[in-house]
């Protein structure tokens, strides 16, 4: 089951939900193709990138980071035009930049919602759509409370699944992270939460799998 986000999530939530948080300083545009699985085409980089810091998730080396760029479609399938494409991740941008990775398969990353934010040294610039949810807090974020943000989130997560095993055992065995879709084909009717859908953790709310009577014993022949 997966979990169909239909607004654009908090900076916790984004915090949350991705698999990594890493600090990229130095970007390679690899190649430029067209992506049709959008509603429009658009042209689709593949980057690859040596994170200098990673704040969530394992260190995994050198990644490859695909990610939509705005322009044409028509410029992703002209190389002399690709240079004119508009991408997050730009590689002549020198600011170290700060992405937030969502696994696209074994071997390549997607930035979660978009989430790759430029350093202003060590002040992470957020932009305009992030709704900065921090509780009690204001101003701008830095590295450090980044760092305080995401191991936060951990041990909550942590805190949640062990009551989650002392109430309900059955179901946290079962329990598996879901997957977060960016674009839904088709969101719930009237859904306008972002959060994610708890009501079926993990498929918890599924029927349990029957189980088998125990084997009688034969009667004794006569």
């Amino acid at each position: 089951m997966a979990t169909y986000l239909t607004t654009t999530p908090t900076l916790l939530q984004r915090i949350r939900d991705c698999q990594a948080v890493v600090v990229l300083r130095e970007r390679t545009l690899e190649s430029v193709t067209t992506d049709h699985e959008a509603r429009e085409a658009r042209p689709l980089g593949t980057f690859r990138a040596t994170p200098a810091e990673v704040l969530k998730g394992d260190d995994e080396g050198a990644l490859t980071i695909r990610m939509p760029g705005a322009g044409s479609a028509e410029q992703a399938e002209q190389p002399e035009q690709a240079e004119q494409v508009a991408w997050r991740l730009a590689p002549q941008d020198e600011r170290a930049q700060v992405a937030f990775l969502v696994r696209e398969s074994r071997t390549s990353w997607v930035p979660y919602f978009s989430s790759v934010f430029p350093l202003d040294g060590e002040t992470v610039l957020l932009s305009e759509e992030v709704e900065d949810d921090r509780p009690g807090e204001a101003g701008a974020l830095d590295l450090a409370g980044l760092r305080a943000l995401i191991t936060r989130a951990a041990e909550e997560a942590r805190e949640q699944q062990t009551k989650l095993w002392e109430a309900e055992p059955e179901i946290a065995a079962r329990t598996r992270p879901h997957p977060v879709l960016e674009s839904p084909e088709a969101p719930a009717p009237g859904a306008t939460s972002a959060e994610p859908d708890t009501a079926d953790p993990g498929g918890a709310s599924a029927a349990p799998e029957r189980a088998e009577p125990p084997e009688l014993p034969e009667a004794p022949e006569e």
